[in-house]
């Protein structure tokens, strides 16, 4: 799992390419974002929330967290996103039990059960992903979690710089992960799901929250608008 302190501001190296978005901690406040798979830090590096620093994890190949990131700040809210779900809820026990001063934890379109028929993505759906990835049907999987031309193409212009191998090694490592860690015994305080997610299924995600008070909102998986809500 890799974590970036981020900010809006752009940092590139010499030969003009881009560098790490890191940004030295400035505030008593983190939100720590877990985003889904396939991401890094390039669609979110425009939100710069007021008076909070942002730290955004991503890739989940392993699910080892750099804590010294997060030493020393006074609050932690956690959102987290996609299959971002299932990786907090793996991980945050551990630091709730290191007495992390987490305030608050919420989902967002997505569960704590990353391949399960009912309570998550079907496994022959998640099986078929894997089996056939390629930047063609990494394409076809993007609009369907944008849902609209208008958002894809908003979402194009920040996609995460990453190739496809890469990509296909965090799936395998979810899949084998999945199957032997669990991460159904973290409590959330509330969920979101996006009645026209076609990534994590409307009926699936209602399933996994029937314990957790949940908001239905009119998003498609990748909600831009609530991002923005949340993370500004």
């Amino acid at each position: 799992m890799i974590l970036k302190r981020i900010s809006p501001k752009r940092v590139t190296s010499a030969d003009n390419f881009p560098r790490q978005y890191l940004h030295p901690k400035s505030n008593e406040k983190l939100l720590l974002f877990f985003a889904g798979w396939g991401m890094d830090e390039q669609p979110f590096l425009h939100y710069s929330p007021v008076g909070k620093d942002l730290i955004v994890a991503y890739s989940y190949t392993d699910l080892l967290l750099d804590e010294s990131l997060l030493a020393g700040y006074r609050e932690i809210e956690v959102f987290a996103w996609s299959m971002g779900v299932w990786a907090a809820a793996t991980v945050l026990p551990e630091l709730q039990n290191s007495n992390y001063p987490i305030s608050t934890c919420t989902a967002i379109n997505g569960t704590p059960f990353p391949i399960d028929d009912e309570k998550g993505i079907p496994a022959q759906l998640f099986k078929g992903t894997l089996d056939t990835l390629s930047d063609k049907t990494l394409e076809k999987f993007r609009f369907r979690m944008c849902g609209s031309k208008d958002l894809f193409n908003c979402f194009l212009e920040r996609a995460p710089q990453r190739d496809i191998e890469d990509l296909r090694t965090e799936l395998i490592a979810i899949e084998k992960t999945a199957s032997t860690k669990s991460a159904t015994a973290f409590q959330w305080h509330q969920a979101y799901i996006g009645k026209e997610d076609r990534i994590f299924h409307v009926e699936n995600q209602k399933r996994a929250w029937s314990d957790t008070a949940y908001t239905i909102i009119d998003a498609t998986h990748y909600p831009e608008q609530l991002f923005k809500h949340l993370l500004k």
